[in-house]
């Protein structure tokens, strides 16, 4: 094999669609920067309109407890789970400006399939583990405003994932996952239903599986 061949190879990196269906990959960290104080203070500004989602849960007699939403892109603020209407931006939207902007300069709005949403986890809240979808793949992107230490993110056989203020990973939400907050602040994420950029994808993965000259 010659050094030319060699150097040919080593320069072949996997693609964004092989990546998402095909790796078997439980999350991916993407490599972006998030306005996490703009946001933070956006949300400050709506949260008295959040509502509860899915509070109706159960497992064992458990139910959601301290789980907060309000949907930024879809079909109303206060429409937080998947409905057959028209989604674009809602009625929060001139109070989200900031928020608003960084989602189309990251993901473009043609992008946008699904919502996007405000997802809020009060002090000794917790999410029961639940799988949101059957198909697997990586797919949903978490994106974390703040992440208070005693907050955490398990997936089924993958442990805790590593979120903290400003992190946005991709997830394959066909594995059972579940949140505990066993802090005193409460924690705010956002939570992503569209494509991502494919150079976003595959830089990410890079940085992850692929040394640093």
């Amino acid at each position: 094999m010659t050094n030319t061949l060699l150097e040919k190879l080593e320069q072949q990196r996997p693609n964004a669609n092989w990546i998402t269906k095909q790796s078997g990959l439980p999350y991916l960290p993407l490599q972006m920067n998030v306005p996490t104080k703009d946001i933070m203070a956006e949300w400050n500004d709506v949260k008295e309109i959040a509502v509860k989602h899915r509070d109706s849960d159960t497992l064992l007699n458990l139910k959601n407890k301290g789980w907060m939403s309000l949907t930024l892109f879809g079909a109303g603020a206060t429409i937080t789970t998947q409905s057959d209407d028209k989604y674009d931006w809602t009625e929060i939207q001139s109070k989200c400006p900031a928020t608003k902007e960084w989602f189309e300069q990251t993901f473009s709005r043609e992008n946008f399939y699904g919502r996007i949403r405000f997802m809020l986890l009060e002090p000794g809240g917790h999410i029961l583990p639940h799988k949101d979808r059957d198909s697997n793949g990586l797919s949903e992107v978490n994106i974390a405003i703040n992440n208070p230490a005693g907050c955490s993110f398990h997936m089924e056989n993958r442990g805790i994932l590593p979120f903290k203020e400003g992190s946005a990973i991709m997830l394959d939400l066909s594995n059972r996952h579940w949140v505990v907050n066993k802090s005193n602040e409460p924690r705010l994420h956002m939570i992503y239903h569209g494509n991502v950029p494919n150079n976003i994808i595959e830089k990410s993965y890079e940085n992850l599986y692929y040394s640093k000259k």
